[in-house]
């Protein structure tokens, strides 16, 4: 039996892995077509930096509030503009 548990242990820390690698690859994706988007809509190139610390922010906010974000990102995945009246819509970018 102790074998039994030990597997079953494992069984579910792979399957939480997985679940969590899925979810923060689709809010890479999310977030570097938010990144993109921001510099499409206003018209600018954002410094390396920027970029890097909008990713940040963006992958924080994802990977807390990743139903609402990605359900924006699966709706509007080639509209920045769609995409960001849901980032809006759901309080995302506040």
């Amino acid at each position: 039996m102790k074998h039994g548990k030990w597997i079953l242990t494992l069984a579910i820390a792979i399957l939480f892995g997985n679940c969590q690698d899925i979810v923060e690859k689709k809010c890479q994706a999310a977030c570097e077509v938010f990144v993109t988007c921001t510099e499409e809509e206003l018209k600018l190139t954002l410094a390396p930096d920027v970029k890097r610390t909008g990713r940040i922010q963006c992958m924080d906010g994802c990977t807390t509030h990743n139903s609402d974000i990605l359900q924006c990102y699966d709706q509007e995945p080639n509209s920045c503009k769609g995409f960001g009246q849901c980032l809006l819509q759901i309080g995302a970018l506040e």
